[in-house]
């Protein structure tokens, strides 16, 4: 009877003795044996409970392939990480496998509720109906287009096709990291989003002078919501957020975000140094209760406002908050906000978390000492109901006082523009590393949104023709 042919060694790797053996082994490649069309690598790996290692077979229909399994079995082995696995098992990682994967090490990284919810409904919405079945390992150019044309439909913006484009170049180094995609693959290599149109000198982020609103214009919206909020307000509506008006210079005049306004309390503010500590926002989880979290970037700032802002608006407030009568003395007020601050503090120390301070000290939300709240509810003011508010605010003043109208354009949010251009930079003549530091943003950032090479260049040239 004739013997059967062996079949031939094509590749083998470094003599190992892992996993127990008592003589060495090879990782080792062969070509497909007489009747089959299969490569086969063979390795020893791990059978776990401290029992000798077993030995594995993978198979692949080309020798590209299987050289690529070889490689990765003696890198594996090199650097004591993961094994190649059969192809049932790569088949079972697909891209809504890689998804889940993403959203557990996005939460493991500490990334903020309102940051979760949008990567997840990208992937609700856009990738996983449309190519959540791939496997990692065939996920290629044409299935990451697919996810573009699909989102194309309903993302108009070129902020959101950008957004959905970074959450697949996310998910890639992901799947690299985890060894699901071999790195010489790039299944976003080729795909471009269409740029938009960009002013000369102005980086893609610029803001546009345009989106600026005019300090008269928020002086305006600020005066119009003192009085529909206000105690001589007829609309219940309106009344609920009684201090729209002070919130809204706050933000005009300090650049706030709005879960940082929200999240403003009465030891917060400092009144005999002119500043408030920005070190807190207000997060509302979607069908979850709002709690305090962190400043965005984890930057704390300080953030000068006007006198006026201070002691006529949120000096009352702060009384009422620290339960002082409304003829307190400045000293009385600034005695109470230090004796709250050493108490959180003192409770800060005996916890066992020692990243607590008097300013990060968790308190119940309702027993908090909120600046701006909902009359109704005791709690900073969800931002749907902020913004509808707003929008009613706008169209009052637009009836009422149209020279200085807000225009239908400009978002509730450009009032940080208008202080960190309008207040900061040309009012108060900050350079712009301290307009960077009074946001808590990084200065490449305040100069990509605001600053245009050769803007004033332009200015004096323009200048100069007008006289000609």
């Amino acid at each position: 009877m004739a013997t059967r042919a062996q079949p031939k060694l094509l590749a083998q790797g470094k003599p190992r003795m892992l996993g127990g053996s008592a003589r060495g082994w090879r990782v080792r490649l062969y070509a497909p044996s007489a009747g089959s069309n299969n490569y086969q690598v063979f390795f020893r790996a791990p059978a776990g409970d401290g029992e000798p290692w077993k030995r594995v077979l993978r198979r692949a229909a080309s020798e590209e392939e299987a050289r690529k399994i070889f490689d990765q079995a003696e890198r594996a082995l090199d650097t004591e990480q993961g094994l190649p696995v059969g192809a049932d098992v790569r088949a079972s990682r697909t891209i809504r496998m890689l998804g889940e994967e993403y959203l557990d090490d996005s939460r493991k990284r500490g990334k903020q509720p309102r940051t979760m919810e949008g990567r997840q409904s990208r992937l609700n919405a856009h990738i996983v109906p449309t190519i959540g079945d791939v496997p990692v390992a065939k996920w290629r150019i044409q299935h990451s287009r697919a996810v573009m044309e699909k989102g194309s439909a309903t993302l108009h913006s070129q902020r959101g096709r950008e957004d959905l484009r970074g959450q697949m170049a996310a998910m890639r180094k992901l799947a690299w990291r985890m060894g699901w995609l071999d790195r010489s693959i790039d299944p976003l290599d080729g795909l471009d989003i269409g740029r938009s149109t960009v002013l000369q000198g102005a980086t893609t982020h610029y803001v546009d002078p345009r989106l600026r609103p005019e300090t008269r214009q928020v002086r305006a919206m600020a005066a119009a919501a003192d009085k529909l909020c206000g105690p001589g307000g007829t609309d219940p509506l309106m009344t609920r957020l009684p201090l729209l008006g002070t919130k809204i210079r706050v933000a005009g005049f300090g650049g706030l975000r709005l879960g940082e306004q929200n999240g403003l309390r009465a030891i917060d503010v400092f009144f005999d140094r002119g500043y408030v500590l920005v070190n807190g926002s207000w997060v509302t989880p979607r069908h979850a209760p709002g709690f305090r979290g962190p400043v965005k970037n984890q930057v704390l700032h300080e953030v000068p406002l006007p006198r006026s802002l201070m002691r006529d608006e949120l000096l009352p407030r702060a009384k009422e908050l620290l339960g002082l009568p409304a003829r307190a003395s400045l000293q009385q007020v600034l005695n109470a906000q230090e004796e709250e601050r050493q108490r959180r503090a003192q409770l800060a120390t005996r916890s066992k978390d020692t990243s607590l301070a008097w300013w990060n000290y968790p308190v119940p939300p309702e027993e908090e000492q909120w600046l701006f709240v909902d009359n109704v509810t005791g709690l900073p003011v969800k931002p749907e109901m902020h913004n509808e508010r707003w929008h009613r605010v706008r169209a009052w003043v637009e009836e009422n006082d149209p020279d200085n109208a807000w225009p239908k354009t400009i978002v509730y949010r450009n009032l940080r523009h208008h202080a960190a251009t309008k207040w900061f930079h040309d009012e108060l003549g900050e350079p712009w590393e301290v307009v960077a530091q009074y946001l808590g943003d990084k200065l490449t950032t305040v100069l990509n949104h605001y600053v245009r090479a050769g803007e004033d260049a332009l200015r004096d040239s323009v200048n100069k023709l007008s006289t000609r």
